[in-house]
């Protein structure tokens, strides 16, 4: 096979449970731009938890030149695309709630998603990164676990 491999799409609660050096794809909301280390930290609360969502700091000095202020700005969704790689400081993966931040949500869900690596501190190396737009986060939260019942029963029963 010729290319780059398929990315896993997941969400960014899954991240720590992925392998190292999986690539993925998911969605997450700006909460802070670290200019001096080009590191973002997206948040994304699914499943729904009090204590705030949960977040991963995403390296982007490789795609910066293609990334705009507004795609930059706190509160913007993204895509990401990228490899999943080992955190050497557990500061890297926290809550909201860790960075003083709690917003109200009042549609709890709950997923159950194999954990296939213990969970650990990770960041993610981002090779692509766009702009979700208007993204209808329910929607968009409902196929992305219809889509991953489907892929774990296939895997159930090939």
């Amino acid at each position: 096979m010729n290319g780059p491999r398929p990315s896993i799409r997941a969400f960014l609660c899954d991240l720590p449970s992925l392998r190292t050096d999986t690539k993925v794809r998911f969605l997450g909301c700006v909460r802070h731009y670290d200019v001096n280390t080009g590191h973002l930290v997206l948040e994304h609360n699914y499943p729904w938890q009090k204590e705030g969502p949960q977040s991963v700091s995403v390296d982007v000095n490789a795609v910066l030149q293609d990334l705009s202020s507004e795609e930059l700005r706190v509160g913007a969704w993204l895509n990401v695309i990228g490899y999943i790689r080992e955190s050497a400081s557990p500061t890297l993966s926290f809550t909201s709630s860790q960075l003083n931040s709690s917003q109200p949500h009042d549609e709890p869900e709950v997923a159950s998603v194999p954990t296939r690596v213990a969970p650990r501190p990770v960041h993610v190396d981002a090779v692509m990164v766009f702009s979700a737009g208007a993204i209808a986060l329910g929607e968009y939260e409902r196929i992305l676990r219809n889509a991953q019942d489907v892929e774990r029963r296939m895997r159930v029963s090939g």
